[in-house]
């Protein structure tokens, strides 16, 4: 992560929680190009907005798997962008048929500073302990490789925690193996 500008700070904390990721996580790697894909058509006349997109997939008992990207219904701005409940019952409402749960939010920011907001922390509408939101810098137009170059939260006790060690618990898999 680069830096926060004056400017990302004045709409960011000045200390956030940090520490490590708790629980191991497979991410192929067409959910990864799908991801970046989605985030940069949130666009707005003035030019590149901030979006978001949610990963669906499945627990299991030592491993969480991410199978489906979902771009939602949203209210975007270069500096915001909001779902709002009926968004989120649309995202779990079209997961659910194929017996996935919605486990993670992916969403961009305006600048090089991919740690959370205050705004992040109180707009996600069904935290959940173990839950990922990344954040991807620079309205996702870099893409999200490495992973580690995005900003990882984990919902852990009851709030957000910026994830600085133990980054090796998310794994990106290859979404196809080509053995000819």
């Amino acid at each position: 992560m680069s830096t926060p500008t004056r400017q990302d700070r004045d709409w960011q904390r000045t200390s956030w929680p940090t520490g490590g990721l708790h629980g191991r996580f497979l991410v192929p790697s067409h959910l990864l190009k799908a991801t970046e894909s989605a985030l940069v058509t949130f666009r707005g006349p003035e030019g590149p907005h901030e979006g978001i997109v949610f990963w669906g997939g499945r627990e299991m008992e030592e491993i969480t798997l991410y199978t489906t990207e979902v771009t939602p219904r949203a209210v975007h701005t270069r500096g915001s962008v909001q779902c709002d409940e009926a968004a989120i019952r649309e995202v779990v409402h079209a997961l659910r048929p194929h017996g996935l749960g919605l486990l993670a939010q992916v969403h961009s920011h305006p600048g090089g500073d991919a740690r959370h907001s205050d705004g992040d922390d109180s707009m996600i509408l069904l935290p959940f302990e173990g839950m990922l939101s990344i954040v991807v810098p620079w309205f996702g137009k870099d893409g999200m490789h490495p992973l580690s170059s995005c900003g990882i939260h984990q919902f852990q006790e009851g709030r957000w925690v910026l994830c600085n060690k133990n980054l090796n618990g998310i794994q990106v898999v290859p979404g196809m193996v080509d053995l000819r």
